[in-house]
Order: structure tokens, then sequence, then C-alpha cells
């Protein structure tokens, strides 16, 4: 192990190692982004993006106002949220048309009518879309019964509708909601 390994963003910075400060860079992104996912993006691009955007954005730092480490931590932080948006924008996420959910009728006796199915909007985008879809519920971790709040509510389906088929009250169903959109708006 090198001397230049251990040191810290400050150091490494002020001693104008360029190439150990990208890598501990590159490794403190590998870190935060582990568990998250981007659709139609790999980690790896990700990753880039957040080094390009801290590589332009060096001659802002100002020692005066936070540490090296502070900064990057910052920048890192912001990228991943700007990447999320950015995702969410090019998919132009209507989700609406992203996933349908739809009962269906197997045809036989045993079926009540109540079995759900994931049926997937524009030919084209579709599968894009819903891969998205799906990353954010992850991303948000979601349990099931939000999930599949998500699912209809991005469908659709207004809280009363949603209040009758979970078999709770429409308050219920909105308060889930609350809770949904914070945790979207926290990523």
């Amino acid at each position: 192990m090198s001397a230049t390994t251990a040191m810290g963003f400050d150091a490494l910075f002020e001693i104008g190692d360029m190439d150990m400060f990208l890598n501990k860079a590159q490794e403190k992104c590998r870190h935060k982004l582990r568990g998250k996912t981007f659709a139609g993006m790999e980690k790896e691009d990700v990753t880039q993006e957040i080094l390009i955007k801290l590589m332009s954005s060096l001659d802002k730092y100002d020692s005066e106002k936070a540490k090296m480490s502070t900064f990057v931590d910052h920048l890192i932080d912001n990228k991943i949220k700007d990447m999320y948006r950015k995702c969410m924008s090019e998919k132009n996420l209507s989700v609406v048309n992203a996933a349908q959910i739809m009962t269906t009728d197997h045809g036989g006796d045993e079926s009540d009518g109540t079995d759900m199915a994931v049926v997937l909007g524009h030919t084209g985008f579709a599968y894009e879309n819903f891969e998205f879809l799906t990353d954010i519920m992850e991303n948000m971790r979601l349990n099931d019964r939000e999930k599949h709040i998500f699912r209809l509510r991005t469908s659709g389906y207004e809280f009363v509708e949603i209040a009758a088929i979970q078999g709770v009250s429409k308050a219920r169903i909105s308060q889930i909601w609350k809770g949904i959109r914070a945790k979207y708006e926290a990523l």
C-alpha cells in the first residue's frame, strides 16, 4: 500500500496526485451506487458521468468554504440525483403508459376475475418504461403493498378504486401514497 493510497481527498488534491484522487472518487462513487439501479444505464456510465462532473468542477472548489472531501461527497450525491432525474425525463415516463395492471380471466371456473397481470403499454418503449418503473420501486424500497398501490395509481386508478381493491379506506390509501411520494422525493 503506497503512502498516497491512505491519503484523503484533501491531501491528494493538495499534492496534485490526480490519478489517486480520481481513483478514490471512483471508489466512493461505486460505494454510493451499491444497491441502486438506473434504467438503461450501467453503474459504470453513471460513475463516469460523476467523474467528468468532478473534473469540470474542481476549479470551483474553495478550500475556505469546505473540505475537499465534503465537496466531493456533495458533488457525488447531487450528480446521482441528477442522473435519476435525467433517466426519468429521457424515458419520457408517462407512467400511465409504462405499465398497466389489468384483471385477467383465464376462462376457468376457479378464476374469480381478480388475478392481476402486468401489461406493457406502448410497443417500442414499453420495456424501457417498465424497467424504469421497476427501478424506481426497487430504489425507493417499497414494500409489497406499496408496490401494488404504486402500480395501481400509476395505471390511472383513483384512490377510491384502489381502496376498494385493497379493502381499506380512501384516507388510508392517501396516507400510503403520501409515504410513497416522500420516499420518491428522498431519492
